[in-house]
C-alpha cells in the first residue's frame, strides 16, 4: 500500500497508479460532473466552528453562484465579507 500511497495516505493515490472502476463509481462520476450542485452536497464537507466537519449545504445564493459558475466561463459578484463565497468558489 505505501508504494501506492501518497505522502503515507490510502485516500490519497500517487501519480501514474491505475485504478480500476465500477459501472456504479462510473455513473457517479460522470453524475457528479455534470450537475455541480449534487457533486457539493454528497462529496464536500467544510468545518464548522460549533461542529466540526459538517457536509456543504449551500445557502439559496451560493446555489445561484454555482450555477453562474457552471454557465459562464466568467462570472463577476458584488457581495458582501463574510457571506461564504470563497467556501462555494474552493468547492
Amino acid at each position: 500500500m505505501s508504494d501506492t500511497a501518497y505522502k503515507s495516505n490510502p485516500l490519497l493515490k500517487q501519480r501514474g497508479v491505475q485504478i480500476e472502476y465500477s459501472k456504479e463509481q462510473v455513473k457517479e462520476f460522470i453524475k457528479c460532473s455534470q450537475d455541480p450542485e449534487y457533486f457539493l452536497t454528497n462529496y464536500i464537507k467544510v468545518i464548522s466552528l460549533d461542529d466540526g466537519i459538517i457536509p456543504f449545504h449551500p445557502y439559496p445564493f451560493q446555489q445561484k453562484l454555482v450555477q453562474s459558475f457552471d454557465a459562464n466561463r466568467f462570472t463577476i459578484c458584488k457581495l458582501p465579507r463574510q457571506s461564504g463565497k470563497s467556501v462555494v468558489t474552493t468547492a
